[in-house]
């Protein structure tokens, strides 16, 4: 596995409520050096809440979310629905990427065709998806 001379990313979140492929994707980020630091969340409620928390300080801020589809309560869509309440300034740098074993195709359409999206890829992640970013 190629790794980066540097980070592309400060900081990333993961929310996925399977502990698995948190860990997964955790790892081949390190191992990428695809960022520095990863916060890693298995519901919607906990990351919203360190959004909200952190909405004025921009370096606390993930730039890129990573977000499952299904997950129990919330989902990655109602996440979007609930991350589009914050401020602009979490808005205007947290990039979303909408991740899912889902093979629906009707929940890929649905994610690609989302303009708050600006990525969707199929679990588990692989490191070749980090490399491409």
């Amino acid at each position: 596995m190629e790794k980066q001379s540097q980070p592309h990313f400060e900081t990333v979140m993961i929310i996925d409520d399977n502990v698995l492929d948190v860990y997964i994707a955790s790892k081949i980020i390190k191992n990428c050096n695809f960022a520095v630091t990863i916060l890693e969340y298995n519901n919607i409620t906990d990351a919203l809440e360190y959004l909200k928390e952190n909405q004025n300080t921009i370096t606390a801020l993930p730039q890129i979310i990573f977000v499952d589809i299904y997950m129990p309560l919330l989902g990655g869509f109602e996440f979007l629905d609930e991350f589009q309440t914050l401020s602009p300034s979490v808005i205007a740098n947290c990039e979303i990427v909408m991740i899912s074993s889902t093979i629906d195709d009707r929940d890929i359409s649905k994610a690609k065709l989302d303009k708050r999206i600006s990525r969707f890829a199929v679990k588990p992640v692989t490191s070749d998806f980090f490399m491409k970013f």
